[in-house]
C-alpha cells in the first residue's frame, strides 16, 4: 500500500461508521483513486470528509456515486511500486535524462497513470511506459519538449 493510499485510508474513516470506505483505482485518467463514500455517508459526513481531503491537498469530485480523488505527486509516493522496471521504463528514464528541457503543462495525468499502473503490477507498468516511450519519441521527432515528470518514476527512486 503506497503512501497516498495510506493517507486516504486515514482521512476517509468516519467516526461511528461501521464500515471503511472502499478505495479503488479510478477508471478516469484525470484521477488517481475513487471511493464509494457517497454511497452511504450522510450529507454532513460527506461535507466533513471533503473538507478534510481538501485541507490535506486532495482534489475531489462527486461523480456517479463515487468520489474521484487526486493529489499532485511530483515524485512517486513511498511504497508505490516494487518493480521490476522493464526495458520500456528504462527507455523513458533515458529519454528524460538525455533531454533536460521540459514542458510544464499537462504533466499530472502522467503521474496519475504511473501511480495507478504501479499498483496493478509490472505488466501494467511496462504497458504505460511503452505508450509514454512512443509518445515521447514522436514529440522529440517533432522537436517538442518532454513532460516535466521525475525520472524517479522510472527507476524506483534511485
Amino acid at each position: 500500500m503506497n503512501a497516498l493510499r495510506k493517507e486516504l485510508n486515514s482521512l476517509l474513516v468516519q467516526e461511528g461508521e461501521g464500515r471503511k470506505p472502499a478505495i479503488r483505482r479510478s477508471l478516469s485518467e484525470e484521477w488517481i483513486y475513487a471511493t464509494d463514500l457517497p454511497a452511504y455517508a450522510t450529507e454532513e459526513q460527506m461535507k466533513t470528509a471533503r473538507k478534510q481531503l481538501e485541507d490535506a491537498g486532495w482534489e475531489n469530485l462527486a461523480e456517479g456515486g463515487w468520489l474521484q480523488l487526486r493529489k499532485a505527486a511530483d515524485k512517486p509516493p513511498v511504497g508505490w511500486f516494487d518493480g521490476p522496471f522493464g526495458p520500456e521504463a528504462e527507455c523513458c528514464r533515458s529519454l528524460l535524462n538525455r533531454h533536460p528541457e521540459r514542458r510544464t503543462e499537462g504533466n499530472r495525468k502522467i503521474g496519475y497513470a504511473l501511480i495507478r499502473a504501479g499498483e496493478e503490477g509490472a505488466a501494467a507498468y511496462e504497458t504505460i511506459c511503452r505508450r509514454l516511450h512512443h509518445d515521447w519519441a514522436e514529440r522529440l521527432r517533432k522537436r517538442q519538449k518532454l513532460p516535466d515528470i521525475s525520472p524517479s518514476y522510472f527507476e524506483g527512486g534511485k
